[in-house]
């Protein structure tokens, strides 16, 4: 997956999740503006940053290569993270 692909499929997903940047941030410890880059597909991140990021997303790395709109609601259960 190249990083505008992971950039894109990050975004979706945050949005999907209902969170901001700013939630993500506070989750996964990775600066807004540095998160902000990766879903431009300005940076690609680490193998370690996207295990992070998955988690916090609750999500499997084939949903993720997916992207939200491609699943069915039963394949998702939870659209928001509870917190």
């Amino acid at each position: 997956m190249d990083e505008n692909h992971f950039g894109r499929n990050l975004k979706n997903w945050r949005l999907y999740r209902g969170m901001t940047l700013q939630d993500l941030e506070l989750k996964t410890g990775l600066k807004k503006q540095y998160l902000t880059r990766i879903e431009r597909g300005l940076y690609k991140g680490t193998p370690n940053q996207w295990i992070k990021l998955l988690k916090v997303l609750n999500v499997s790395p084939e949903q993720f290569t997916s992207g939200p709109e491609l699943l069915n609601e039963e394949e998702l259960p939870h659209r928001k993270l509870q917190s």
